[in-house]
C-alpha cells in the first residue's frame, strides 16, 4: 500500500474515530474539518455548503448545525475519505515539533486467533516507565473474531478486518513490539507480521521484534520488562 499522506497524531486519532465501527458519535466537526484541511482543502461555497478536495477527489457536505457530526455524517466523511485512498492504515503518522502534540510512543501488541492487546509504554527511558491499555476508540474492544474451524484439515484463512483494524491501532506507533504465542503459520502474530510487510509498509518498518511468549500466563509486569529489554536490544543494535 502506497503512503500518500503524513499526518500528525491529532489528526490520525480524528481519522481513526471517523472509521471506528460502530460509528463515532462525539467526533467534532472542527477536528473533522481540520483533518480534511490537513489533507486537501475545505471551502465554503456561497449557498453555505462546505467543498472539501483531497487530492483529484470531492464532495459536497451541508454545513454542519451542531458541533458534532451525526452518524450520517461520519459515515459520509469516510466513504469520501475511502475515495480518496485515505484511510487509517494508508496514512503516516508524524511527530510534530511544535507544543502541545504528544510524541509518539511505544507500543506492545500481544494477539492470537481470539483477540489483541494492545500497550503504550509511557514514561521517559530514563525513568520508570509504564504499561497502558491502547485502544482509545474501542476498535479492537468491539472485534468478535470468529471461531477457528477446520476447512478440509487446514485452518481456515484469516478474517482480514481483524489484522487491518490492528494494523490501524499500530500507526500511532513509533517502535513495535509483537507477541504470539504460536508457530509458524499458526501464529496470528506472524501472520500479522505478514499482513504489516504487504499491506502497511510503514507500519511494519516500526516493527522491532516479534516474539513468542505464552499469553495465558504472562503478567502485565512480565510483558513491560520484556518489552523494554526487546526494545533496548533493539537500540543497542542500531548503535553499533
Amino acid at each position: 500500500m502506497t503512503i500518500s499522506h503524513r499526518i500528525l497524531g491529532r489528526d490520525w486519532r480524528t481519522l481513526e474515530a471517523i472509521f471506528r465501527h460502530p460509528v463515532a458519535s462525539n467526533l467534532a466537526w472542527s477536528d473533522a474539518l481540520h483533518l480534511i484541511e490537513r489533507l486537501g482543502a475545505v471551502k465554503q461555497e456561497p449557498n453555505g455548503r462546505l467543498l472539501l478536495s483531497v487530492g483529484a477527489h470531492k464532495d459536497v457536505l451541508h454545513q454542519p448545525r451542531g458541533k458534532e457530526l451525526t452518524p450520517e455524517e461520519s459515515v459520509r466523511l469516510r466513504e469520501f475519505l475511502e475515495s480518496a485512498g485515505v484511510t487509517p492504515g494508508s496514512v503516516q503518522v508524524v511527530e510534530q515539533s511544535t507544543a502541545g502534540e504528544s510524541a509518539l510512543l511505544d507500543m506492545v501488541v500481544a494477539v492470537d486467533h481470539h483477540q489483541a492487546r494492545l500497550f503504550t509504554l509511557e514514561g521517559t527511558a530514563g525513568a520508570a516507565r509504564t504499561l497502558r491499555p491502547y485502544d482509545p476508540h474501542h476498535f479492537l474492544h468491539h472485534l468478535a473474531h470468529r471461531q477457528e474451524r477446520e476447512l478440509r484439515g487446514q485452518r481456515e484463512p484469516e478474517e482480514p478486518s481483524y489484522y487491518s483494524q490492528i494494523a490501524a491501532a499500530l500507526a500511532a506507533a513509533r517502535r513495535v513490539v509483537v507477541l504470539g504465542h504460536g508457530t509458524g503459520h499458526s501464529d496470528a502474530a506472524t501472520h500479522l507480521e505478514e499482513v504489516l510487510r504487504a499491506k502497511y509498509p510503514e507500519t511494519f518498518k516500526r516493527v522491532v521484534a516479534v516474539k513468542t511468549v505464552d499469553l495465558s500466563a504472562i503478567t502485565d509486569p512480565q510483558l513491560l520488562a520484556l518489552a523494554l529489554q526487546t526494545l533496548e536490544s533493539s537500540t543497542a543494535e542500531r548503535a553499533q
